[in-house]
Formats: structure tokens, sequence, C-alpha cells
């Protein structure tokens, strides 16, 4: 089941990553600003996802997270491919958003899935492993996807009168049809760590995080920042190209040797505090290793666009992606430690309309609004770095100030299980 869900996973960043590889070539052929791209890259893609993410939910913790599963990895493969057909901007925003609905039903249902299936001391590797297919679906749209655009752009067009930034939709939207029907293989386990006091609704499930908004709010801060971050990649192969003169076949396969590399290394590192300090009987754990993780890649993400050669970049790209890592999966487990299993896929989905409002929002836009505010494409690389720094700081603070906060929420959640909580 995990390694299914891992896949998914895998298959939801490949098509959220896509547009990021054929970004010059959609802006000379849809003759788009910087700021439309940006809209591209954030919002056409966050709307959806973060609006029906919550319904999504309410659905996952009533009637088969595989069947919601298999609809949504089948919608979403279907806008992916349908975008092959995009000759404005506005045919391609919308399918963008079609992107964002299907995928809005994926981290709702993985991780209640994973949650009732492993206990506490058995989640975080199941998660982190859940959560390590973002970074390997990254790598894999960089690997493969770069130097796959780069060679269909001096080949014959597969179908006629189609650009090679169209094929590429199509040829990576249709084979997860194939995915969505493997949703049906594996069994559903049973719901656990019920608590008496809540009720499978979304009201309750604002109801219960509004009551502990002190231990909600410091995770969603700290996920809010790892997913900002995260996202300014998508302009990877823009400011590569406009700083350093690389073409996208480098920037791919360089970006993904950073994700495979820097993914794991991170994910194994966080796993290993989170241990360490499960070890030595603190509630805090994964909230630490997430401040950790943040306080790690932070740096790696102002300082790379700065650097003065291509090669300096991508040591300051690995910095920041092995902190990224660490942190990414400390912010789903974190959030299973803290709500209960009737509410915990509605839960997930307003943790990830936050963050993902936050982040998507907050990331791409302001950069590409700021490039075109300097007048100058070559500024990109300020651009994304004021947008680093800017997020990371503030958010660490506040992460810091919070642990005493999240660990009481731990401790309440632990007191209220009817289950009995192992670990």
């Amino acid at each position: 089941m995990v390694g299914l869900l891992t896949l998914v996973q895998s298959v939801s960043y490949i098509d959220r990553f896509l547009p990021s590889l054929v970004l010059p070539a959609i802006k000379r052929d849809l003759h788009l600003t910087d700021f439309q791209l940006g809209l591209l890259l954030g919002p056409a893609f966050a709307l959806f996802y973060v609006t029906v993410g919550i319904p999504f939910g309410w659905v996952a913790d009533r009637l088969s997270r595989r069947a919601i599963l298999a609809f949504a990895i089948a919608t979403w493969s279907g806008m992916t491919a349908a975008a092959s057909l995009a000759a404005s901007f506005l045919p391609l925003f919308a399918l963008r958003l079609g992107v964002g609905f299907g995928e809005a039903a994926v981290a709702p249902c993985a991780i209640s899935l994973i949650s009732d299936r492993f206990d506490r001391i058995r989640r975080p590797p199941a998660v982190s492993l859940y959560m390590a297919g973002s970074f390997m679906g990254a790598s894999a749209a960089f690997l493969l996807g770069g130097p796959l655009v780069r060679w269909m752009e001096g080949a014959p067009p597969i179908v006629a009168g189609m650009k090679a930034w169209q094929t590429t939709f199509l040829l990576v939207g249709l084979p997860g049809f194939a995915l969505a029907l493997l949703m049906l293989t594996f069994s559903e386990p049973a719901r656990t760590e019920l608590t008496r006091t809540a009720t499978a609704s979304i009201t309750a499930a604002v109801r219960f995080i509004i009551g502990r908004w002190k231990a909600f709010g410091t995770l969603f801060v700290g996920s809010a920042c790892v997913v900002t971050l995260g996202s300014l990649s998508l302009w990877n192969v823009s400011l590569f190209q406009r700083t350093w003169g690389w073409h996208a076949g480098q920037v791919g396969i360089s970006t993904g040797l950073m994700f495979i590399t820097a993914g794991p290394i991170g994910t194994i590192v966080g796993l290993w505090l989170t241990e360490r300090w499960r070890a030595v009987g603190k509630k805090d754990t994964t909230i630490r290793t997430l401040f950790t993780g943040l306080a790690i890649g932070a740096p790696g993400f102002v300082l790379f666009p700065l650097a003065p050669t291509a090669g300096l970049a991508l040591c300051g790209m690995f910095l920041g992606f092995t902190g990224q890592a660490m942190a990414t999966a400390a912010g789903p487990v974190s959030l299973s430690y803290l709500a209960p299993g009737q509410i915990r896929a509605q839960a997930t989905a307003i943790y990830y309309l936050v963050i993902s409002l936050a982040g998507q929002m907050l990331g791409p836009p302001p950069v590409g609004w700021m490039v075109d505010r300097f007048g100058d494409p070559g500024a990109l690389r300020y651009a994304v770095s004021i947008e680093a720094a800017a997020v990371s700081i503030p958010a660490l603070i506040l992460l810091w100030l919070g642990f005493g906060a999240f660990r009481r929420g731990v401790e309440q959640l632990e007191a209220e299980s009817a289950e009995p909580i192992h670990g």
C-alpha cells in the first residue's frame, strides 16, 4: 500500500513540475509575461488544490479512500494530457486548475491510510517513504523531462502541428490512467486513534483545530515555509538559463540529481533525528525535525541564486533540498499526532489548504511580479533570493516559539484517545 501511494506521490509531482520544464517555450509560443508564468506555476495549480481538498477530506473520512484516489488520479492525468491542446493562456490556466483538483485528494487519503495502517512508532518511516515520492517525482521530472524536452525540440512532431511542449504534456499525462486502476488492488485499514469527542464533520475538524490553534498554527507556519521554498525551484530552468546560460536539458539533469541525492539523504537524517529524540522521551520530536530541516535548508535557498557560478549554485541547492527533505516528511507525521482518526483526512486537507495556499501564492507569483517590476529578466536571481529570505526568517522564529504548544497538543490527543496508542 505504501509503495503504491509513494508511486502516486511521485507521479503527482512529475505532473506538478512539468510546466517549469517547458516554461521558456510556453512563454515564447503563447506570448506570456513573467507574471503570467508565475500564475501558471502557482495559483493555476493551487486554486482548486486548496479549495477542494476539504471536500475530498470529508468524503475520505466516510468512504473508500482507494476509490477516491483512483478517481483523482484519472482526473489530473486527463487534464495534463489535455494541456497538449492548449493554444493560449486561459485554456492552459484552466487545465492546470483541473490538475490541482485531482491532486487535492492525494494527501488526505494517503496520510489517513498510512496513519491507520501503522502505529506511532512505525508511522514516521512509512510517511517518510510516502513523502520521499515528492523528491522521486521531482527528480524524475527534471532528469527525464529535461532531456526529453530538449530532444523533442529538435525532432519532428509526434502529432502534426503540435509543439514540443504540448507533446510533453500528452506523453506525461496518459500513463496516469493505469496508475488509477492500481489503487483498487489493496485493502483499506480500519480507522484508528478515535476519540470520544470528535465527529467526522468539517465543522468538527475546524473546531478541533481552532481549539488547539497554537499547536496546529506552529505546524502550519513551518510547513507553509517549506512548501514556499520548494515552489521556488519551479523557476530553476528560467533561472539557470538567464543567469548562467544553461539549456533546459542541463538544468533538468542537474536539478534532478539534486533531488534524487539530497531527498534520500535529508529523509534519512530526519528519521534518525526523530528516532533519537523519541528515544530520550521527547513529545515534540517531529516538529524539532521540521525546524532543524528548515534551519539547514533556508540558507541554501537564499544563497544559491546569488552564486557567481552555476557549480556553486548547485552546492547551495543541494543544501536547500537536503533541509527541505528533512522537514517535508515531518509535517504530515506531526499532523497525525495532533488529529484524531475521525477527522484525520479532513484535518490533513485543511493542513494542505493552508500550507499550499501560502506556499503556491507566496512562491512563484511574487517572484514573477518582482522581475517585471525590476524590468530586467536577469533580475530573476535576486527576486528568488529575496522571496526565500522573506518567508524563512519569520517562520523559523515562530517555529521555535511554538515547541511547547505542539508538545501539549500531542499529549492532549494521547489522553483523549478512546483506543490505546502504542509507543
